[in-house]
């Protein structure tokens, strides 16, 4: 009996578990936790996995777990209804999903934390339904998601919660690029006495026309930081940011209309 008990084991552990066997071997990044995120994150839809078009930016080695900068840039997708930035081995995967108006999301830029080494994804969704995923992985020590955070003794995020601070530029292809970044301490729920508490939803506006939603979550690093281009907002007219935290404080700026051309003029990058 032992010897058969022993047998039925060993061929139980031998034998691939068919659905985690076809998550790694469809998925590029080779990741354990693949078809988990794949469901809850995604919902499970249709998947392509797809570099050329959905890029991916970010150091491969992390020096900040509370604060990894990532970059995303879509080209050629048209329809394009929702872009989700998620990590495959956070307890909290998904940072931020992003909303766009108009069907083209060419430039997200945020930072968030990570708990551990990860694949790092951004999952972008066109009118069909599909999901367009590109990612890499990358090496990071850990504890950025149940770690105190860095600026737990600071007192700014109190006296300054949900401040906005902003800027827009001209892009020279059209429309705007917006920076913002909101004072408030994304606290994950996952630290010994502090509860989740974070930013949950930011509308981007224009004479009262939505150009883009954010949808952040405390995997999203603190005094999270966004920065999206809105090629359908005219670059004369100001933008507005409303939003809410998950205690329902309300937050509420209006930026200028730009006066400088992203690029040269701004100091950054065009």
């Amino acid at each position: 009996m032992r010897r058969l008990l022993a047998a039925g084991l060993l061929a139980a552990l031998a034998a691939p578990v068919p659905a985690l066997a076809q998550a790694v071997a469809g998925d590029p990044l080779a990741s354990v936790m693949w078809s988990t995120v794949h469901a809850t994150v995604l919902g499970g839809g249709p998947v392509v996995f797809d570099d050329a078009r959905v890029r991916v930016f970010t150091p491969i080695r992390v020096e900040d777990n509370h604060r990894v900068p990532v970059s995303i840039q879509v080209e050629g997708l048209a329809d394009v209804r929702e872009v989700v930035v998620l990590a495959d081995h956070n307890p909290i995967p998904r940072a931020v999903t992003y909303a766009p108006a108009g069907g083209t999301a060419p430039f997200l830029e945020l930072s968030m934390k990570l708990n551990e080494a990860t694949p790092i994804r951004a999952a972008v969704k066109t009118a069909d339904g599909v999901w367009h995923v590109g990612g890499l992985r990358v090496d990071a020590a850990g504890g950025g998601c149940a770690a105190p955070r860095p600026a737990t003794a600071s007192a700014e995020w109190q006296d300054d919660l949900n401040k906005v601070r902003a800027r827009a530029w001209r892009r020279p292809a059209g429309g705007v690029r917006l920076e913002v970044r909101v004072v408030h301490p994304m606290d994950t729920g996952l630290v010994e006495n502090i509860p989740t508490f974070h930013v949950e939803a930011l509308t981007i506006a224009q004479a009262g026309r939505t150009l883009a939603v954010l949808e952040p979550t405390a995997a999203s690093a603190e005094n999270p930081v966004f920065a999206i281009d809105l090629p359908n907002a005219a670059a004369d007219a100001d933008i507005t940011v409303t939003g809410r935290d998950t205690d329902g404080n309300g937050i509420r700026a209006r930026i200028p209309a730009p006066d400088t051309v992203y690029g040269l003029l701004a100091g950054r990058r065009s």
